[in-house]
């Protein structure tokens, strides 16, 4: 039934899929972001951070000019309890904030803790505090061998997705080739090995993005092995489950994910702690609750282009539930990242294969940079808009008749 009045919609986070949400439904409710930040984080900038001494500041804006822009209510604070019968959400600072419909984007907890010894020898690219640390690390770096990886993540099982064993090893790709870029510039003597807890390094792409990569880790004289769940990072390596270890200087790890301790608490995840939805985002437990991003167990891999992809599904989804009108859009994910090499040089991924499609497409070179840094760019001026829709389809109609 169509409401009458605007209704309340409250959004948790203001990462990729929030801020498209804020955007697209700014005036079509009464809306109240909730966010423990005062900035929001531009993750993809982050690799930058860390290999190229780009300031952090150019890596995040903030919120509460964006919220009054748009005539929005901004809660800086963090969320605590959430009541779904009551439809209650409450915050750090002691506010009950009620709600139509919750939308839930908090993205995915990094659980460093779960890796003995990471916090204290190893290094990650994942965060604004972890990065800058990496980037210190690098430049202080003397040589010796490199290790780098993502750690084993568990999933939940009620909702039925790819079975993956790392969240998402793109950011594994910009940490090999833009530290090799960075040390060899210095001309530190370093090798670099990759390790995957899968039995296929990117194992969220088909065989021809594969026959594109390959070759250009074997020219930069990295080693991948696979089927390697780490256990321990140590001062002088990494251990596995196997039995097995790496000697290492510099160890850089992706950590396991976990969805956020409030949903679990709230009675609102799965056994991991992430959002149970169907392909409308919608919970499947609460019809008053939607969720977009890393936090739904629905997104695999955990990337940002599926992040967003699922923010416009939401939108479609609650303006059809607001106004009795218009057309849910089509859940159609796919693997799209801009994999930095350091310099002028970037991969272009497009690929579908994960879920049943034909696109597998990867093109390097310095178009595939000059597009990263593009978007990049405009995300940041722009504070957190993307391309237009019609720069984006144009996008992927060049990748696939080129």
């Amino acid at each position: 039934m169509p409401y009458e009045t605007k209704p309340r919609v409250v959004i948790l986070g203001a990462g990729f899929a929030g801020l498209r949400i804020l955007y697209r439904l700014a005036g079509k409710a009464d809306i109240v972001l909730v966010d423990p930040r005062a900035t929001s984080l531009a993750k993809p900038v982050l690799p930058e951070v860390a290999f190229a001494g780009k300031p952090i500041a150019h890596a995040s804006f903030p919120i509460a000019p964006i919220a009054k822009r748009l005539g929005v209510t901004f809660i800086h604070a963090a969320v605590v309890a959430i009541d779904p019968s009551s439809q209650i959400v409450a915050t750090s600072t002691g506010e009950k904030v009620a709600f139509d419909f919750l939308i839930i984007t908090l993205g995915a907890t990094k659980d460093y803790r779960a890796i003995p010894g990471l916090e204290e020898y190893g290094y990650s690219v994942c965060d604004d505090e972890h990065a800058p640390l990496l980037w210190a690390a690098v430049e202080n770096f003397r040589g010796g061998p490199v290790v780098t990886g993502a750690a084993l993540t568990t999933w939940g099982t009620r909702v039925k997705v790819p079975e993956l064993k790392a969240p998402c090893e793109g950011p594994i790709g910009e940490v090999m080739f833009m530290v090799d870029y960075a040390l060899a510039g210095r001309k530190v003597g370093h090798s670099i090995s990759v390790f995957s807890p899968g039995s296929i390094f990117f194992e969220d792409v088909g065989p021809t993005v594969h026959a594109a990569v390959e070759p250009l880790i074997a020219s930069h004289g990295i080693k991948v092995v696979t089927d390697k769940v780490l256990t321990a990072v140590e001062p002088g390596g990494v251990q596995f489950g196997d039995g097995t270890s790496m000697e290492s200087a510099l160890s850089i790890v992706i950590p396991p994910y976990r969805g956020p301790k409030l949903l679990l608490e709230s009675g609102l995840g799965d056994e991991a702690g992430f959002l149970p939805v169907d392909e409308t985002m919608r919970s499947l437990d609460h019809p008053r609750i939607y969720g977009a991003g890393d936090v739904t167990a629905l997104s695999m891999p955990k990337l940002g282009h599926i992040a967003v992809h699922q923010a416009d599904i939401v939108v479609s989804s609650l303006l059809a539930e607001i106004t009795g009108k218009g057309k849910i859009l089509k859940y159609q994910p796919e693997v799209f990242c801009i994999m930095n090499r350091g310099g002028d040089q970037a991969t272009l991924i497009l690929s579908d294969f994960l879920f049943g499609g034909s696109r597998d497409i990867a093109k390097s070179g310095r178009l595939a940079h000059l597009m990263k840094w593009s978007f990049d760019s405009w995300s940041f001026h722009t504070h957190g808009h993307l391309p237009p829709d019609a720069l984006n389809e144009g996008l992927e109609f060049v990748l696939e008749h080129l």
